[in-house]
């Protein structure tokens, strides 16, 4: 059966995220959300303001979706340029998404690799360890014994600092080329804590500057993933997502795992538990 035909006014669009909020008429309890490709037949991007035709479409969380939607005095692409930029949306988008799975690739084969050799590093103290104590033997040689465990220990923790350090080095990378969709893991401060990004899924936010003094927005899913309700100013915050360009110095998001499997998992580390 045909739905009826509600008009509304564009309160909110985000261009950038290709997403914005109807206000229908006449108004429903809460604004309508409506995403970019429903008005990808219309011939310019939508803006604040613009008059649109939709139907309605309610979802189990009781949210409401725009369908079926057009802009009133936009003129729709025809057919053959709708199905143009269709082909072309659909080869750039498996293009990004080889290039987004390299990336990714890359980056766990070089983790890898630092994390191998890590691994040989203690293997090679644990042996010289055992070594050691064979032929030094019980009577004094525990001192020794606990400095060389000692050592081990610093070995290993300068290690990880190392390839803390050397993520932070990837960031800045991204940032100086402009890059979108690079796989990063490093660490920050946390200088400022933002209000959550409520619009659409929600988002915990705050502000890490970097050993290098760049600073870096984490918008962190608090649909997908728990809160991290301990936060505050001065702690130390470890991070696996992917970077986005800004000209602030960047924002990391998908800090958590993909329900669908499709995308690389992210997470935060702080105080010594990983919210995922």
């Amino acid at each position: 059966m045909q739905q009826n035909i509600i008009k509304g006014t564009l309160v909110r669009w985000k261009d950038d995220k290709g997403f914005g909020f109807i206000q229908a008429e006449p108004e429903l309890d809460r604004d309508v959300f409506i995403h970019a490709s429903t008005l990808s037949h219309m011939s310019r991007r939508p803006k604040e303001g613009d008059i649109i035709y939709f139907q309605l479409e309610r979802k189990s969380d009781g949210k409401f979706n725009a369908v079926e939607a057009y802009i009133e005095g936009v003129e729709r692409k025809s057919e053959e340029d709708t199905n143009s930029k269709a082909k072309k949306g659909l080869r750039s988008q498996q293009r990004d998404t080889i290039n987004s799975e390299k990336r990714a690739n890359q980056s766990q084969s070089q983790t890898r690799g630092i994390l191998y050799r890590i691994g040989i590093m203690m293997l090679v103290l644990a042996g010289a360890s055992f070594a050691y104590n064979r032929v030094v033997g019980s009577s004094g040689a525990s001192n020794d014994s606990f400095e060389l465990s000692q050592s081990s220990t610093i070995v290993a923790d300068n290690a990880a600092s190392s390839l803390l350090n050397a993520g932070v080095n990837v960031v800045a990378k991204a940032y100086q080329n402009r890059q979108n969709g690079v796989q990063v893991s490093a660490f920050g401060t946390v200088i400022k804590l933002l209000d959550d990004d409520n619009e659409g899924s929600r988002h915990q936010r705050f502000i890490l500057r970097l050993s290098n003094e760049q600073t870096l927005l984490v918008a962190h899913n608090i649909d997908l993933a728990p809160r991290i309700e301990t936060i505050a100013l001065g702690d130390i915050v470890e991070f696996n997502g992917q970077y986005e360009f800004n000209s602030k110095g960047g924002v990391v998001h998908w800090t958590h795992d993909d329900p669908q499997g499709k995308h690389v998992g992210g997470w935060l580390k702080h105080n010594g538990q990983i919210y995922h």
